[in-house]
């Protein structure tokens, strides 16, 4: 799964810097994440009940999110992980955009999914 690209491993191997004046830049991450998807549960919802204008609003919100996270990667310390990272945030983004344009309830839902994949990979950093 092109999105995945063993996120967990990823996470687990790079020191990621945010450039955030946050005192625990980890639960910080952490809470965008959590927040992106619930706005794409939220947007799946709003689509399979033809709510376009939410649904607009839900998915443009969760690209600002990625386009964050993508943009708080350490990329001259990260190494290959961080540019793996890096491309895995720009294709969520990209494909959410064309989801988003297109009303594609099954693209947003795959997406949420690879999302989460993230999460859960970012969250497991958390606990060694």
């Amino acid at each position: 799964d092109m999105y995945r690209r063993s996120a967990l491993s990823q996470y687990s191997t790079i020191d990621i810097e945010t450039k955030a004046s946050s005192q625990d830049p980890h639960q910080l991450i952490q809470m965008l994440f959590d927040k992106a998807c619930v706005l794409m549960r939220q947007a799946v919802e709003q689509l399979k009940r033809g709510e376009t204008e939410p649904f607009r609003d839900a998915t443009n919100h969760t690209m600002q999110i990625v386009l964050g996270l993508r943009g708080v990667l350490d990329m001259e310390r990260g190494g290959e992980v961080a540019h793996t990272l890096y491309d895995s945030y720009t294709s969520i983004s990209a494909s959410l955009f064309k989801a988003r344009n297109e009303l594609d309830v099954d693209a947003v839902e795959k997406l949420y999914i690879a999302l989460t994949e993230l999460k859960d990979g970012w969250a497991s950093v958390g606990k060694s």
